[in-house]
């Protein structure tokens, strides 16, 4: 592992990150309403804080005013265990020089405007510009990037384990003008929105803008479900945070390809792809033997690290003997450091 201990590196890196945070999300008015994964949450940041391990991004820093939250989800096929949810939380206003620097990678890699994706890693292309992208996002995107892992044996994150839960939920979203959704379906949007209210209750701040992208899925089939889920998610966050935020908007990709913003949700999209595989695996051939596709295990190396500007944290949430609902953090430790992770003992300059 590198060190440095240059001072203009150091504040740059701690002029983006949240000085003590406040991890006391969850207002005990509302308790009893809260779903184990946002509880799961606030309990493995607590710890980790405890640890002296505890990094999270200024989304204020830069005097940035908006939030971009890019969301996908991995692991509805068969042969998988588990539900991946991954949300990349950003400084929008703060990504001109990733967006210029990915350009640059685009062209000298090849890769054009072809997006980037996790079912794609079968692509020498794809493989040979992995690294590059994954490096530019740790550098020049300030933000968090935040995984869920959810056993597929978990019926529901609200209420009873059985089918009335999520026939439940799909009623309520039809009462909100939601749309009728089916159950599974329903279930999956809950988990979604309530994930993002506590993300953004722990790191957004008064009057600031958010912007929401997520990539077409069963919850969000065209703008004008995204558009309800949405509204959804305006509802729920006042579970969570009484900050006023500008506005709430948001897009699935747009029609008119963009690789600016498909860049940032293509990390959640690789990021749930490859850890949702690593985890099946895992449970299928045991930690020592556990296999992901070519270029996975790259995206799973580099989870092991923060960046200067890109946070990482994932949480795993499962289903105990006893029918209770466990979780605890996720800690990707790579057995050989890569070259290009540098430390900084950004806590020397306080």
């Amino acid at each position: 592992m590198k060190f440095s201990f240059d001072p203009a590196l150091i504040a740059r890196a701690r002029q983006i990150i949240l000085h003590e945070p406040n991890l006391n999300v969850l207002k005990p008015e509302h308790d009893g309403q809260y779903t184990p994964v946002a509880v799961a949450i606030e309990a493995e940041l607590k710890k980790r804080e405890d640890a002296g391990l505890l990094l999270l991004p200024d989304l204020s820093a830069l005097a940035n005013s908006s939030i971009g939250i890019f969301s996908d989800y991995g692991g509805e096929d068969r042969a998988s265990r588990y539900l991946t949810y991954s949300f990349l939380i950003c400084s929008l206003g703060s990504l001109h020089t990733f967006w210029r620097e990915m350009k640059k990678h685009r062209a000298e890699s090849g890769l054009g405007d072809k997006e980037i994706g996790f079912k794609d890693f079968g692509m020498g292309l794809m493989r040979k510009a992995l690294p590059g992208y994954l490096n530019l996002l740790n550098g020049y995107v300030p933000g968090l990037l935040f995984t869920v892992v959810v056993d597929k044996r978990i019926v529901s994150l609200f209420g009873p384990q059985d089918r009335s839960t999520g026939a439940a939920l799909s009623q309520r979203l039809e009462e909100a003008g939601v749309g009728r959704l089916k159950p599974d379906v329903a279930e999956k949007a809950f988990r979604i929105v309530h994930t993002m209210a506590f993300l953004i209750a722990l790191l957004g701040h008064e009057g600031q803008k958010i912007f929401w992208m997520s990539d077409h899925d069963a919850t969000c089939p065209d703008l004008k479900a995204h558009n309800r889920l949405l509204a959804l998610f305006h509802n729920v966050l006042g579970l969570y945070t009484d900050r006023q935020f500008g506005l709430i908007g948001g897009a699935l990709p747009f029609a008119e390809r963009s690789t600016d913003y498909l860049d940032l949700l293509s990390v959640a999209d690789i990021v749930a792809g490859s850890v949702g595989q690593y985890f099946t695996s895992r449970d299928d051939l045991g930690a020592e033997a556990a296999g992901v596709k070519e270029g996975a295990e790259k995206v799973l190396v580099w989870l092991g690290h923060d960046g200067l500007a890109l946070k990482k944290f994932c949480i795993q949430l499962a289903l105990g003997d006893d029918g209770t609902i466990r979780f605890g953090s996720v800690e990707f430790q790579p057995k050989q450091t890569p070259d290009t992770v540098t430390f900084l003992p950004i806590h020397l300059c306080r």
